[in-house]
């Protein structure tokens, strides 16, 4: 395999605050891998610094060998790297289609805006097909459920082309039969891109989670095939500590508790970041 994402002795400090401590890490091109921790385990942030949202006191950040640390957003996203937040953002005035429109622009010289015709532009379709949400494609964004919601926001990415996606806990407050969909749905687009999924939802690891990673306090705890981090005491301790024998709980006993949706760092995505390239 070849690494797409290479991060090596990463730090970030908040007002003296450790929230990423030396940490290294490597993503695999054509990986779907999932990245679990508790609270303030510096997932986010992770991603925050990948994407260009913060910067780091030290370390390294390449992706397909190109420096990341230092530049700009809008500049990531067109290296061919995309995100999505906890909650998802969308242009709720405009159609499911205009939405997927606006984020496929983002690509197009300004002359080429000026003068293109009034019709979606090319992939506009495939994307909405790949999400399911050729249907509704003429509706409001407005009157879409939440889970619809995730994948039209998922389908302004995908329209932008990227080799890795970053998806911030995609399937919260989704219903069952959403979330079942939504794993489909990752596994379907992980033959195509790399995918890296933040999730907190153990039952939702256990259908869909072949290689997770475990972060803890800004470092990287263990990684493996699921069966084996849910059976390693470290991870069993961190989640939810020992028992008054001092035996490690089982991870898969319960689900981790999740957090709300929107409790993360908010920010404009998929037709918003390609706004800001143009």
């Amino acid at each position: 395999m070849t690494a797409l994402l290479e991060i090596e002795d990463l730090e970030v400090v908040f007002d003296g605050f450790r929230a990423i401590d030396h940490l290294s890490f490597q993503l695999d091109e054509g990986e779907l891998r999932f990245l679990i921790g508790p609270n303030g385990a510096g997932k986010t942030t992770l991603i925050d610094v990948v994407t260009g949202l913060t910067r780091p006191a030290g370390g390294s950040v390449r992706f397909e060998g190109t420096e990341l640390v230092g530049r700009r957003e809008h500049e990531i996203v067109r290296r061919g790297v995309g995100r999505t937040f906890q909650t998802a953002t969308v242009f709720e005035q405009l159609t499911v289609q205009e939405n997927v429109d606006l984020a496929a622009t983002f690509r197009m010289p300004y002359r080429s805006l000026l003068r293109r015709a009034r019709r979606p532009a090319g992939g506009v379709m495939q994307a909405l097909a790949t999400v399911e949400l050729e249907g509704v494609a003429d509706r409001p964004a407005a009157v879409l459920s939440h889970g619809q919601r995730q994948w039209l926001e998922l389908a302004m990415l995908l329209v932008q082309q990227p080799r890795l996606l970053l998806l911030d806990e995609p399937v919260a407050g989704m219903t069952k039969q959403e979330r079942s969909r939504t794993g489909e749905l990752l596994g379907q687009i992980a033959k195509e891109r790399t995918v890296l999924v933040v999730e907190h939802d153990m039952d939702f690891l256990r259908r869909f989670a072949s290689t997770v990673t475990v972060m803890h306090e800004g470092k990287i705890l263990c990684e493996g095939p699921l069966a084996e981090v849910q059976a390693n005491p470290m991870v069993q301790e961190v989640y939810l500590g020992r028992s008054e024998r001092g035996t490690p709980a089982l991870v898969g006993a319960v689900a981790v508790p999740q957090d709300p949706p929107g409790s993360g760092d908010a920010a404009v995505t998929g037709g918003a970041q390609a706004a800001g390239a143009r």
